[in-house]
């Protein structure tokens, strides 16, 4: 009668420990080792797949950063982008390492993030608050339109930033940085 002993194998896989059934029979004991080694392997790299599919190399790898489009200037496509930044986000499983999404506006958009305007456009501050507070999105604000509007950089929300001139750095950042528009 063959004993059925469950052993532990810590050579066959190093850094990592293969539990057997050995039914101490000669031609059988082996072949159980290997087998739950293999199965050990197999179902280790499906995960590392799976988990290489969700890094920031596996989503648009050699994708330095992308840049939302907005072309209507219109607050209502800023909150669409948004809203879809934030989708993008989610569907990527709020992954930290993920890039932020770049937003470069240079239109009457700009009013959106004007601190005395905060309440007219409370829903869409809230949410780009609320992504760029996760580092999912980083708005920037052209500071040739905020003089154009007469308007000191110190009226932005803190959470917004400024470049020199909007259409120069979506540019810049498409043409030098490689990024991919969102």
């Amino acid at each position: 009668m063959a004993a059925a002993l469950l052993f532990q194998y810590e050579w066959l896989v190093p850094g990592m420990t293969v539990w057997a059934l050995d039914c101490r029979s000669n031609k059988f004991s082996h072949t159980l080792v290997i087998l739950g080694a293999l199965a050990t392997l197999c179902c280790c790299s499906i995960f590392a797949a799976s988990a290489a599919e969700h890094s920031v190399g596996g989503i648009g790898a050699g994708v330095p950063g992308y840049l939302a489009r907005i072309e209507r200037d219109d607050p209502q496509e800023v909150e669409r982008a948004l809203r879809k930044a934030e989708q993008y986000y989610l569907d990527n499983g709020m992954n930290p390492a993920l890039p932020a999404i770049t937003f470069v506006l240079h239109g009457p958009e700009v009013e959106i993030f004007f601190r005395a305007n905060y309440t007219r456009y409370k829903p869409i501050v809230d949410l780009a608050a609320r992504l760029s507070a996760f580092n999912v999105v980083d708005i920037k604000i052209c500071r040739t339109r905020l003089r154009f509007l007469e308007t000191p950089a110190s009226s932005l929300l803190p959470f917004v930033g400024t470049v020199p001139f909007g259409p120069a750095e979506i540019e810049r950042l498409v043409e030098q940085q490689g990024f991919v528009q969102f």
